[in-house]
């Protein structure tokens, strides 16, 4: 832990001031005004994604504690200090969210689907130069919440991609693999 946090501070300091938000952590966007329990975990969902690319930008994870488990947290964490080994930052936008299936397995849990389409790039942390893009990438997601003292946190996520994959080969037939025609003698033919 405190090898995470030596990180964390080491990557701030080679910030660029220019490459930061001007502001601080973004304030909360709640989208789903009712306070049912399906609103509650879908606006949980949005203030982490909202946090997620803040994190991201500003080589800062620990805001999202506000809304995941410390472990959560320290997950997007290495997943960041490891792009920042490549000497670079990624600058993320949810540009949709597409929420699928809310459901309550049991009392104070929550699982959720979501479609995510996201464009992000990957910028050079000295010079905020853009090395690579990439636009209208599609994630399949599901979180799994908790109800903890009467907050919702998100206590893990799944997610996969809907690119297809790249098409495969047909193995490759040898002679003896391929059925003989029935004209051979012995094979079935005369």
């Amino acid at each position: 832990m405190l090898l995470l946090s030596l990180l964390l501070v080491a990557c701030k300091e080679k910030a660029p001031e220019s490459a930061l938000p001007a502001a601080g952590i973004p304030a909360p966007q709640v989208m789903f005004k009712g306070g049912e329990p399906d609103d509650q975990v879908k606006n949980v969902i949005v203030r982490y994604n909202q946090l997620l690319s803040y994190g991201y930008a500003t080589l800062n994870m620990n805001p999202l504690q506000e809304v995941t488990t410390a472990m959560q947290a320290e997950k997007a964490y290495s997943h960041m200090a490891a792009i920042g080994e490549g000497g670079v930052r990624m600058t993320s936008q949810l540009k949709t969210i597409g929420f699928g299936a809310v459901s309550f397995p049991k009392p104070g849990s929550a699982v959720v689907k979501t479609r995510e389409v996201w464009d992000f790039a990957y910028n050079d942390i000295k010079t905020g130069v853009k090395r690579e893009e990439e636009k209208n990438f599609v994630y399949l997601v599901t979180y799994v919440l908790e109800n903890r003292g009467g907050r919702w946190l998100i206590t893990d996520i799944t997610a996969g991609s809907e690119e297809k994959p790249a098409p495969q080969p047909a193995p490759r037939q040898f002679q003896g693999d391929r059925a003989p025609p029935a004209s051979l003698p012995g094979k079935g033919g005369r």
